[in-house]
């Protein structure tokens, strides 16, 4: 059977061409990634069974590359600054070489360049050093940036209602694995809240566009600019959704770990720059839930091992019971 292992190998070492010294390694869920210097270089794994069954199956060369290729692809499109190519490569020697074409490749390696780790918009959000006028442009250009994205191919035809009516299910499924920090009878009243909620906001007349999976754990803010990072979905299904999915996913991360003032400010700019109709109260509502829900369990779920999101997990997990908590004015 196929192994990565060589290639791994080499690259914790260093041994790629146009580097030097040992780089840092993080392994996440499904991928291997590896920061030089001024360059970080992203493998998927080929050999999780997790993601394998219940996200998307990249077990195959085939399949791999044609998620990397997507991955890249839509990255480049928000970030080209910051995503600089993919790059086809084998084993030979005991060295990894740059090949031209995928039928000589072994593997794909994502390369991007190396941002710095404290600009990461989580850092920001748990410093609390980004001003209003920082936030109305992380949403004015996420907008722009939204704007100018072009999808290779079309739209699924699917209605919003059954769209989000699938993403209440997985959420449902999500929430069960952190039953130690989010109980059942908790759990369950968030679900219905969502299901009560989402036959009033969206219907099946409306359609899905594309939607991006970023938030503060995902993105970079450097001098001013904003790059969101690494935004494409590992499910195919949830690399659509109804209009404002993406925003409020950001956006939500903020006004739970800063403040609502900052919050507004996001979706000022984001508005702003689309000239778009704001959402209605009860969308509003139901997107912040939503979007709360998808990220607490997830910082309870990486403070398992990193101990630095364990104090924003009880933050935004505080933030979710308290919003919850309150009368729906619409």
């Amino acid at each position: 059977m196929y192994s990565q292992a060589p290639l791994l190998a080499l690259l914790r070492a260093g041994k790629v061409p146009g580097e030097s010294g040992a780089p840092k390694h993080i392994e996440t869920v499904v991928s291997n990634i590896f920061l030089f210097e001024e360059r970080v270089y992203k493998l998927y794994k080929n050999d999780n069974d997790f993601v394998n069954k219940n996200f998307g199956d990249i077990s195959t060369k085939e399949r791999r590359f044609a998620f990397s290729e997507t991955d890249f692809e839509w990255n480049h499109q928000l970030a080209r600054e910051v995503y600089m190519r993919l790059q086809c490569v084998k084993v030979e020697s005991n060295s990894i070489t740059f090949v031209d074409n995928n039928e000589d490749a072994e593997e794909l390696l994502l390369i991007t360049k190396r941002l710095p780790g404290e600009s990461s918009l989580f850092e920001h959000l748990r410093n609390n050093d980004l001003t209003e006028i920082d936030y109305y442009e992380i949403g004015k250009q996420f907008a722009e940036q939204e704007k100018n994205f072009v999808l290779k191919g079309t739209l699924p035809e699917e209605s919003s209602l059954r769209n989000m009516q699938g993403r209440i299910h997985d959420i449902h499924e999500w929430v069960k694995d952190v039953e130690e920090y989010i109980p059942q009878k908790e759990r369950e009243k968030y679900v219905n809240q969502l299901e009560a909620l989402v036959g009033r906001v969206y219907t099946d007349d409306s359609r899905v566009t594309v939607a991006f999976d970023v938030h503060s754990l995902n993105a970079f803010f450097v001098d001013g600019t904003f790059y969101p990072f690494d935004v494409v979905a590992s499910k195919d299904s949830w690399r659509f959704a109804p209009a404002l999915v993406s925003i409020y996913r950001l956006a939500t991360d903020i006004y739970a770990l800063v403040g609502e003032k900052e919050f507004r400010a996001v979706l000022k700019g984001y508005y702003g720059n689309l000239n778009g109709e704001v959402a209605p109260k009860e969308t509003e509502y139901f997107l912040v839930m939503y979007a709360s829900l998808i990220m607490v369990p997830y910082l309870y779920m990486l403070a398992q091992t990193d101990p630095d999101k364990r104090e924003a997990a009880i933050k935004y997990h505080d933030f979710l019971k308290r919003y919850t908590s309150r009368t729906l004015d619409v």
